[in-house]
């Protein structure tokens, strides 16, 4: 199904000419000597909220840049994380694969040298490479980047702030964005792939007072809400001073921009969720505050403003739907989909189902690994040490109210276990299986004997 969705894009995208043509070799992919290919900025978060943008519907949310490329592309209401942890999910988003496949299921593993990156293609294509803020991966060697400083605490700082070597006390985004500024800035022949990695708003919950009392009104009795939505805004001004460099260097227009982040963020008290939430981190989990994410993507011309799409979309997609929009082969093997056609506006759902994993701290696995299977309505969790769990993700979003012994034999639950089945066989999952066979047999689609 992915081979022929990607066959269909190709097509149309050959016949658009929405990007610039490339020349593939057996080794190495080329740009065309008469294309304008287009330029990629991708600013990538921690721990960002949805509800931490504007455009996601929380209105006294102060992020007027980012507000500004939704509206002037696309905006994903039903992104997920591959894995709503640090390290395995940037894994995710580079290498095209779920946590099982690119080899870093836990924060603080090394990147396989084995891992071919995004950057390794867009360098191979001609691109010049920058990445800039936290990185989280281990190895800097081979994975892409031309540019690469090195930040204090790898991108982290202290309280988000670097010392820097004037004795001086600066913001962390804020020497990031002169960085990658000076990046952009630079006289160049061919085009330029920049990405930023801000820590914030992950805690700790740290930013200049300014940004915390823009929220006094709307948090009078919370501290740490004031002090989380201000490190966004303070990000979204730093985005803003991104987008006044690509316009002031009039490149605006052949970049396309992509703001996301690596998962979402439980405020303590989890809303009312008590006992799960005793049971598991504040953000490994499947339900959505921790693995639901904001994505924007914008490129004049070629994505149409002004969307907002229900397709389900994963970090596993975002290389082989980015190499596609920016013109260049997409390799075999990968776990994502090529979601380009959505983007591009041209259709409006290329699948109808998508897949999400949780693994718990190495040195606590009694909390359990899970595989998560969503569809526009429905939410199926299994766990090898948890019951399943089934939510009603339209009359039940906040994830309260657990269905799943009640429609335990219903079309609802026998499907979603054939959607997590038929990507277990995609992905060869070692552990989907397992939880499968630990289902009743009416309730994993199973004919029993007579």
């Amino acid at each position: 199904m992915r081979r022929l969705s990607f066959c269909i894009a190709l097509i149309t995208y050959l016949n658009a000419l929405a990007a610039p043509q490339v020349v593939r070799g057996e080794e190495q992919t080329e740009l065309s000597q008469t294309a304008k290919p287009p330029n990629l900025l991708f600013i990538l978060t921690d721990q960002h909220r949805q509800d931490g943008v504007g455009a996601y519907g929380l209105s006294s949310v102060k992020t007027p840049h980012i507000d500004r490329l939704a509206i002037d592309g696309i905006r994903f209401e039903l992104a997920y994380a591959a894995q709503p942890v640090c390290s395995p999910n940037r894994a995710s988003i580079f290498s095209g694969l779920y946590p099982h496949g690119h080899g870093v299921p836990e924060n603080n593993i090394p990147l396989p040298e084995k891992v071919v990156t995004f950057a390794n293609r867009l360098q191979s294509a001609g691109y010049e490479t920058g990445y800039f803020g936290k990185w989280h991966l281990g190895r800097r060697f081979g994975t892409g980047f031309e540019q690469f400083p090195e930040y204090p605490a790898d991108g982290r700082g202290k309280d988000h702030y670097f010392i820097m070597a004037d004795g001086s006390r600066r913001y962390a985004p804020d020497v990031l964005t002169d960085d990658a500024i000076e990046f952009l800035r630079k006289k160049r022949d061919r085009p330029f792939f920049a990405m930023l990695s801000y820590y914030p708003p992950h805690p700790p919950y740290s930013v200049p007072q300014k940004y915390e009392d823009l929220y006094l009104k709307d948090y009078p009795d919370e501290p740490l809400r004031r002090s989380y939505y201000g490190m966004c805004t303070k990000v979204d001004e730093q985005i803003g001073r991104l987008l006044d460099v690509l316009d002031e260097l009039d490149v605006r227009d052949n970049t396309l921009i992509v703001f996301t982040t690596e998962h979402g963020h439980f405020f303590q008290g989890g809303g009312g969720r008590g006992d799960r939430l005793d049971k598991r981190s504040l953000k490994r989990a499947c339900y959505d505050e921790a693995a639901r994410i904001p994505l924007v993507m914008c490129l004049p011309g070629v994505i149409p403003d002004g969307q907002t799409s229900r397709q389900l979309i994963c970090s596993v997609d975002l290389k082989p739907t980015l190499l596609n929009l920016l013109g260049l082969e997409i390799p075999e093997n990968l776990h994502g989909h090529d979601l380009s056609e959505v983007v591009r506006g041209r259709v409006k759902q290329l699948r109808n189902y998508l897949v999400f994993v949780n693994v718990p701290f190495v040195e606590q696995p009694e909390r359990g690994l899970e595989r998560c299977v969503r569809n526009d309505q429905w939410k199926l969790i299994l766990s090898d040490t948890v019951n399943p769990e089934l939510y009603d993700m339209h009359n039940d979003p906040q994830e309260h109210h657990n269905l799943y012994e009640q429609r335990r034999d219903s079309p609802v639950v026998r499907g979603l276990v054939n959607d997590l089945a038929e990507w277990s066989d995609e992905v060869h999952d070692p552990l989907t299986p397992q939880l499968i066979n630990q289902l009743a047999p009416s309730e994993a689609g199973i004919q029993q004997s007579p």
